[in-house]
C-alpha cells in the first residue's frame, strides 16, 4: 500500500457493514450489498475502502471478537478478488486485525490509537500493513486541546514505531466526534494545520457526523455539503486522506482543492520516470541508468516497477525493448530534472537518428505532480503516455493511484478500460533492479 504523500488527497469510503451505525447501519449488511456498495465506491473515485464491523458511535454497545469478524470475514474475502484499491479494516481489536490482514486488509484503522488492546502494535507490525492511528479518549476533559490532542498521537506514533511498525506506514487522526464535545470538535478544525507537528500524514473524518448535525440541525441525510466545507478546510490544512461516505462529490471537491492548494503545501515534488532499451545489453544498460539517477543531487529514488519486454509501438521494425518505471522525490523543478535525464541519455551514449527508432537507453518524464505544461522542450504528462501499454502497465505497479493530471482518472482504471490488443507485453524480470 504506496501512497505519494502530498502529492494529492486520498479518499477513504466508509463501509459499514454493521447494524447500527450512526449513519448506515443495516444497509450493508449482506455480502452481496457490501460488495456492491464497495465497488461502486472504488468506481467514483475512493482509493481505500474501509471495512467496519463493529459501530464506534458514541453509546453503542460492543461486541466480541467473533461477531465481528463474523461480518467482515465473508466481505473481505469477496472484495480481496474484487478490487483494484487496498483495504482498509476498522477495528481496535488485535485478533480481528490479524485475522482481518489474512484476510486481505492491507490497513488496519485504529480509533483508539493502540491503546485499546495492548496487543495491537505488535499484531500490525507482524503483518507489516500501514496503521491509521485515531486520537480518543474517555471523557471531554482537556488542559490544552491541541497540544493534549498532539501528545496523544506522538504516544500511538511512539507504540508503534517501538513495536517495530514502519515508520513510512503511520497515518494519524484528530478523532473528530471522538472524546471531544461539538465546540471542542469546531476548534480543532479551526487549528487542524497544527497536525503537522507530528510529521506524520493524517486523515481527518468528519463524514455526516453530530458536529455537522447539532452545529446546522440537520438530519443525516442532508449533511453531504456541509461535510465538504470541512474536508476543504482539512486538506488546505494539510489533511493526506479524508474518510467519507459520500465518495463521488468529495473526489470532485478534493481534486478541486488539490489543484489550488498542494503547490502550496509540497516541500518536495514527486516524478514519474519511464526507462527503456532495445540495443544491447538492454538489462545492463537500464540498470546502468537507475545508477545514475541515484546519484543525481536533490533526487531519492522510491520505487521500481517490474521489467516487461514490450513490442515495439510507432516504427515497428526493430527489436523488442525492455521497460520498466520508477517512481522518484526531488527537489528539482521539471525542467531541471528534464535536463538530468538528457544528460544520462547523453552520458550513455544515446542517439537520436530515427523518431520511435532504436535506442540503448530512454528516460521519458511521464508526469511531474499534477504539472500539465506544452513547452517545445517539455510536455507534461507525457503525449500518448495513456495510450502506451509498455508505460502503463508498469506505471500500475508501483503507481496504481496515481492521477493522471489531465485526464484525470488513476492509472489502474486507464490500464483497465483502454484496448491495447496490438501492444504484446510479458513480464521480463521481478527483481531486476538488484
Amino acid at each position: 500500500m504506496d501512497f505519494d504523500i502530498g502529492n494529492r488527497t486520498y479518499i477513504m469510503g466508509i463501509l459499514n457493514v454493521t447494524p447500527d451505525s450512526f449513519s448506515d447501519g443495516g444497509e450493508y449488511d449482506t455480502v452481496q450489498r457490501a460488495v456492491e456498495r464497495a465497488l461502486r465506491m472504488e468506481a467514483e473515485g475512493a482509493d481505500i475502502i474501509d471495512v467496519g464491523g463493529e459501530s464506534t458511535r458514541p453509546g453503542h454497545v460492543p461486541i466480541s471478537s467473533s461477531e465481528e469478524l463474523s461480518r467482515i470475514l465473508p466481505v473481505l474475502e469477496a472484495l480481496r478478488e474484487k478490487l483494484e484499491v487496498p483495504i482498509s479494516v476498522d477495528t481496535y481489536k488485535a485478533d480481528v486485525a490479524a485475522a482481518a490482514v489474512d484476510a486481505g486488509a492491507g490497513m488496519i484503522n485504529d480509533v483508539w490509537g493502540l491503546k485499546k488492546d495492548p496487543r495491537m502494535a505488535a499484531v500490525v507490525a507482524e503483518k507489516g500493513v500501514a496503521l491509521c492511528a485515531m486520537h480518543n479518549q474517555d471523557g471531554t476533559e482537556y488542559r490544552d486541546l491541541m497540544g493534549d490532542l498532539i501528545a496523544a498521537l506522538e504516544e500511538s506514533v511512539n507504540m508503534a514505531r517501538e513495536a517495530g511498525v514502519d515508520e513510512d506506514r503511520i497515518v494519524v487522526d484528530p478523532g473528530i466526534g471522538f472524546g471531544k464535545t461539538v465546540e471542542q470538535n469546531i476548534e480543532v478544525m479551526r487549528k487542524i494545520d497544527l497536525l503537522g507537528k507530528t510529521g506524520r500524514p493524517w486523515l481527518l473524518g468528519t463524514s455526516r457526523k453530530s458536529l455537522i448535525g447539532k452545529t446546522l440541525n440537520l438530519p443525516m441525510d442532508q449533511r453531504m455539503e456541509a461535510t465538504i466545507a470541512t474536508n476543504v478546510l482539512g486538506i488546505r490544512g494539510g489533511a493526506d486522506f479524508i474518510r467519507v461516505h459520500d465518495v463521488l462529490a468529495h473526489r470532485r471537491a478534493a481534486a478541486m482543492t488539490d489543484r489550488i492548494v498542494r503547490p502550496l503545501l509540497r516541500k518536495t515534488h514527486y516524478a514519474y520516470i519511464a526507462m527503456g532499451s532495445n540495443l544491447g545489453k538492454r538489462l545492463e544498460h537500464l540498470r546502468a541508468a537507475l545508477a545514475h539517477l541515484e546519484e543525481i543531487p536533490s533526487l531519492q529514488l522510491l520505487r521500481v516497477s517490474n521489467l516487461y519486454e514490450t513490442s515495439p509501438v510507432g516504427y515497428t521494425e526493430q527489436e523488442s525493448f525492455l521497460n520498466a518505471v520508477v517512481v522518484c522525490k526531488t527537489e528539482l523543478n521539471s525542467h531541471e530534472l528534464l535536463r538530468k535525464l538528457l544528460a544520462i541519455e547523453t552520458k550513455m551514449g544515446r542517439k537520436r537518428e530515427l523518431k520511435w527508432g532504436p535506442r540503448n537507453i530512454d528516460l521519458d518524464l511521464l508526469i511531474y505532480d499534477d504539472e500539465q505544461r506544452s513547452d517545445p522542450s517539455l510536455e507534461l504528462p507525457h503525449p500518448r503516455m495513456h495510450e502506451r501499454l509498455f508505460v502503463l502497465k508498469p506505471l500500475c505497479d508501483v503507481a496504481p493511484l496515481l492521477v493522471h493530471p489531465s485526464l484525470n482518472r488513476r492509472i489502474f482504471e486507464l490500464l483497465r478500460s483502454l484496448d491495447f490488443q496490438d501492444q504484446k507485453l510479458s513480464l521480463y524480470a521481478e527483481n531486476w533492479a538488484s
